[in-house]
């Protein structure tokens, strides 16, 4: 008779063990669920920025090639009333440009280029010039980076999503575990599982806890 109680009171014992793991898993799983959807939403917006500001770049850079390209053909129409000292066409072809490649050509002209051999030989090698298109570089530029800081992050949120999937699937494998327990009868076998639920309960939880970012609904 004291070997039967004690046995069901060893069964009744596991029965709440189970139940508190069983709990513990169900909640963990839900959570690591939310937490993936989460950095799922961020990974997508994050590729998103990446595109958009690889498109912006590139739209930089078709900007300043086809300013270049215009710059090139006044610059050269520059040059020639330069050549033929013609005062008149050089005032209207300043006063048609843009006021910082204006200035840059003016600056040029009061160089006296075609008697100065330590003047530069064109317009397009004046200091000014060359800042002016390095900056517009350096626009292209940062929003290439921009670009690729956000392909790294979306990487990133992406990884963490599937860590959160896998978390997910081992709470899942935990539950699994606890429900089995419920159906046996010996209580060897159910001693064992519980032990096993509970040990990889316990070392997904830590994992998840120390490990894991959380991602707040923004």
């Amino acid at each position: 008779m004291s070997n039967v109680l004690n046995t069901e009171k060893q069964k009744a014992r596991l029965e709440i063990y189970n139940t508190v793991i069983l709990a513990i898993a169900t909640l963990c799983a839900a959570w690591c669920s939310y937490q993936g959807s989460l950095w799922n939403g961020i990974q997508t917006f994050r590729l998103a920025d990446s595109n958009k500001y690889a498109r912006l770049s590139q739209q930089i850079l078709i900007r300043s090639d086809q300013a270049k390209t215009m710059e090139e053909t006044a610059i050269i129409t520059f040059m020639d009333a330069a050549f033929d000292k013609d005062k008149r066409r050089i005032d209207y072809i300043l006063k048609g440009l843009r006021p910082e490649i204006s200035k840059i050509l003016s600056e040029w002209i009061q160089l006296n280029p075609f008697n100065d051999s330590t003047a530069p030989r064109n317009p397009m090698t004046m200091p000014g010039y060359v800042e002016l298109m390095k900056r517009r570089t350096d626009e292209s530029e940062k929003m290439s980076d921009k670009a690729s800081e956000a392909f790294d992050s979306g990487n990133k949120a992406n990884r963490i999503s599937d860590t959160y999937g896998f978390l997910t699937v081992m709470f899942s494998t935990v539950m699994f575990l606890t429900a089995i327990t419920t159906k046996l009868v010996r209580l060897q076998p159910r001693l064992f599982l519980v032990v096993i639920s509970a040990l990889i309960c316990m070392a997904v939880l830590l994992l998840t806890v120390f490990t894991m970012p959380v991602a707040h609904r923004g």
